[in-house]
């Protein structure tokens, strides 16, 4: 008898826990840009496990992503002295997929690690640059 009253309370409680409330997808577009824009600095350029970005910050390259899905990529010092390299991207947040589109080359990359301080960004082998980055907010300079 305790068996199946067991057994009854187990059931309805597991019954229970689905409500049928459908979940928002998660949109990770809005952690490149903010709503706004964003500036990531690329502080790893990683090719067979080691880093070739340089080691100064103001040497790096920037990317800056817009809400109106453009961007931007160059260098920090060249910023203001000379035009970047501008473009459109697209992020798929079920395939966790990054896509940046320029005007003779696309770069298409696996969302590896993702925190408001770190994106890991994998190259997939459909992608024009076959190189990791791994972008941080700009830190003061």
């Amino acid at each position: 008898m305790i068996s199946r009253l067991f057994l009854f309370v187990f059931v309805a409680v597991l019954a229970s826990c689905s409500t049928g409330v459908q979940l928002k997808p998660v949109d990770l577009g809005t952690l490149f840009h903010d709503g706004n824009s964003k500036v990531w600095l690329v502080d790893k350029v990683i090719i067979d496990r080691q880093n070739f970005a340089p080691k100064q910050a103001a040497d790096k390259d920037a990317f800056i992503f817009y809400s109106t899905s453009k961007c931007s990529f160059q260098p920090l010092k060249t910023m203001g002295d000379f035009s970047s390299k501008n473009g459109e991207f697209s992020v798929y947040s079920d395939e966790k997929l990054l896509t940046v589109y320029f005007k003779k080359e696309v770069w298409e990359f696996k969302l590896a690690s993702l925190s408001d301080n770190k994106i890991v960004l994998k190259p997939t082998k459909k992608s024009d640059l076959k190189y990791t980055l791994v972008l941080i907010p700009l830190p003061e300079l």
